[in-house]
């Protein structure tokens, strides 16, 4: 089950964030002796929500079957790179969904470059 395509006005608003994500080498902050996201990275869940980039669909039946995804120590960029749409938003709603069971996880496949590829893969099916 797939959500309606995204608008380019929904896409432009992701977009927003790829330099941050290509850049940026600093995701978290020190909150009370942990580590957590810090603004910007929740700014950027909050806008994946509202932009309907992320998808309704069993995203655990799925990971298993692109094993490739689902093993996170594992290079997925060059495998991004030849992504169609529909595989980077249910990528994208892995990793969200994963975190809330495995915390940590996000900022994990952002410092190593995970979210970068995957919006420049956005970017590229965009034209």
């Amino acid at each position: 089950m797939h959500d309606a395509d995204l608008s380019q006005t929904e896409i432009n608003r992701l977009l927003m964030y790829l330099d941050y994500f290509q850049n940026q080498n600093t995701f978290t902050v020190q909150k009370n002796g942990y580590e957590c996201e810090n603004e910007t990275i929740m700014e950027f869940r909050k806008a994946l929500t509202e932009t309907r980039f992320l998808i309704v669909f069993n995203w655990i039946d799925w990971l298993n079957e692109h094993e490739i995804y689902k093993d996170t120590s594992r290079d997925v960029v060059i495998p991004i790179r030849n992504a169609d749409m529909e595989t980077l938003r249910k990528l994208m709603t892995s990793y969200i969904r994963g975190d809330r069971f495995n915390e940590g996880l996000f900022i994990d496949v952002i410092k190593k470059g995970v979210v970068a590829a995957i919006l420049e893969r956005v970017k590229e099916l965009q034209g």
